[in-house]
């Protein structure tokens, strides 16, 4: 990389503009250029919120989640995954914006969106299980991707061969 081109351009290319840059060493994912981290403690910048709630009713729990997201991105692959107690049936899932699946193997109610844009920037799931304390249903874990990213960087000239910005979780969690 020049670093000297991005120190004075904010641009990133080769020191040797004429060669290719490396490709196929990590398999279908490319070679990464740039890696960026964003922390921040204000919540308007947070792409997606998870609220869950639990109440005891006889010998039901009902868990109802709720997802909002920002406008700020598309989210893409959304999973949200809440563990359950150990149960011997699977949840009864009543109400669902999106797919449901059930891993009785890890115990874990496996909710999919596909696609979260401006037709569905909330949405909602329902189920009942076995009377349970609502600590077991934390922490929820959150995977997606975007095809954008918060900084916004550009390329410069189009790349001979091809360009990808992702933005993807790496530890997303409700506890």
């Amino acid at each position: 990389m020049n670093k000297e081109l991005f120190a004075n351009e904010n641009i990133l290319g080769l020191r040797d503009p004429t060669r290719p840059f490396p490709t196929g060493q990590t398999g279908d994912a490319g070679v990464g250029i740039l890696k960026w981290r964003m922390q921040s403690a204000d919540e308007s910048m947070v792409p997606l919120t998870i609220n869950c709630w639990s109440s005891v009713s006889g010998n039901e729990t009902f868990v109802s989640i709720e997802y909002e997201a920002s406008s700020l991105f598309d989210l893409r692959n959304v999973m949200i995954s809440v563990p359950l107690p150990a149960l011997r049936e699977p949840p009864s899932v009543g109400q669902i914006d999106g797919e449901w699946r059930y891993d009785s193997r890890n115990s874990i109610l496996e909710w999919s969106i596909l696609l979260i844009d401006n037709s569905n920037r909330s949405g909602a799931m329902e189920f009942v299980v076995p009377p349970a304390d609502s600590s077991s249903f934390f922490p929820i874990s959150v995977r997606f991707s975007v095809t954008s990213t918060y900084s916004e960087l550009k390329g410069g000239a189009p790349p001979k061969f091809s360009q990808r910005t992702q933005l993807v979780t790496e530890n997303y969690q409700v506890v």
